[in-house]
Order: structure tokens, then C-alpha cells, then sequence
């Protein structure tokens, strides 16, 4: 059954029920993403699966779909991310619970059971943020940049040489 995600995730409960959330949040609505971004009103489609592995480990499956407008760390001009994070969680009390998982689950060792929605989707959408946002391609204030690198300098010392030779 899906439903809107409630503002707090209940893990054991909802795992031991399977339940399936979704809900279209607005970027401004993540505290921590809302500061870096452009595109406040944005969308941020969420969905949520719970279930018990072994019966007795919670873990989520869910995936974000977002557009993002940060600044190009090249050339600081905005730069338009589409990010598509999908993540399978395991919250395993140990170690040795932890062994008994496929690899395909991201084991997080955590006693609670209870975190707010909120919180919990920014941290996985910052993951998925690349860690310097730049465009695809070079950016035009990039290529100039590097022009001017290029250029052949004049040496500095080349007035040295002419006296030198001027000596002999």
C-alpha cells in the first residue's frame, strides 16, 4: 500500500508491516540542500520500501529524483544536475548480523528506531552530490583561462643573455 511518508520513519514498524511510501517534496524543504542550491522550488520525488531480512533486520529500499542547480566549481556559472540515488539500507545492531547480508545492501549500525524522514533523505541525496559540481563539458571562461596559459612567455632573464654575449 503506498501513502505519503510520515514526517518520522518508524523502522521496525514499518519494516515488519512492508510498507511502500511515496511523496513529491519541494527542494526547500531539505534544510541542508535548500542553502546550496538555486532551484528552491523544485521537485524531489521519493519513494520508500521497508522490509525484514531474516526476519529480524530492517532495512530500506528507496530512490530520489531531483534536478539540482549548483555553481560550476570551473567557471561558477550555475550547472544543472539530474540525480537519480538509489540505495538498499541494512540497520544491523552488529557486525555478525551484518555477515549474514547480500552485498548489495549499505549496512548502517544504528540502535534506533526511530529518525526523522527528513533528515534521512538530505543525507542521501548530499551522497549523491558530486563532490565538485562542474559541467560536462569545458566551460567558456575555462577555455580562456587556458589560453592565456598557453601563451609563450617572455623569460625574464633574457636581458641577461644579451649582456652576456655582448661581454665575450
Amino acid at each position: 500500500m503506498k501513502q505519503g511518508i510520515p514526517k518520522q520513519i518508524k523502522l521496525f514498524k514499518f519494516a515488519f508491516r512492508s510498507l511502500i511510501f511515496s511523496q513529491t517534496y519541494k527542494v526547500k524543504d531539505l534544510p541542508r540542500i535548500r542553502d546550496l542550491v538555486s532551484n528552491q522550488d523544485s521537485t524531489v520525488d521519493v519513494k520508500l520500501s521497508f522490509n525484514l531480512e531474516y526476519g529480524r533486520i530492517p532495512c530500506i529500499k528507496g530512490e530520489i529524483k531531483l534536478d539540482l542547480a549548483l555553481t560550476c566549481q570551473r567557471c561558477l556559472d550555475e550547472v544543472k544536475l539530474h540525480l537519480e540515488p538509489k540505495f538498499q539500507l541494512a540497520f544491523v545492531q552488529n557486525e555478525q548480523q551484518g555477515e549474514e547480508l547480500d552485498s548489495s545492501f549499505e549496512m548502517i549500525l544504528s540502535t534506533e528506531d526511530e529518525f526523522s524522514t527528513i533528515e534521512f533523505i538530505t543525507d542521501e541525496v548530499l551522497i549523491s552530490i558530486p563532490m565538485t559540481p562542474m559541467h560536462g563539458y569545458e566551460c567558456v571562461s575555462y577555455q580562456n583561462t587556458q589560453l592565456i596559459n598557453k601563451q609563450k612567455r617572455e623569460n625574464p632573464f633574457a636581458i641577461l643573455e644579451q649582456l652576456k654575449t655582448t661581454k665575450e
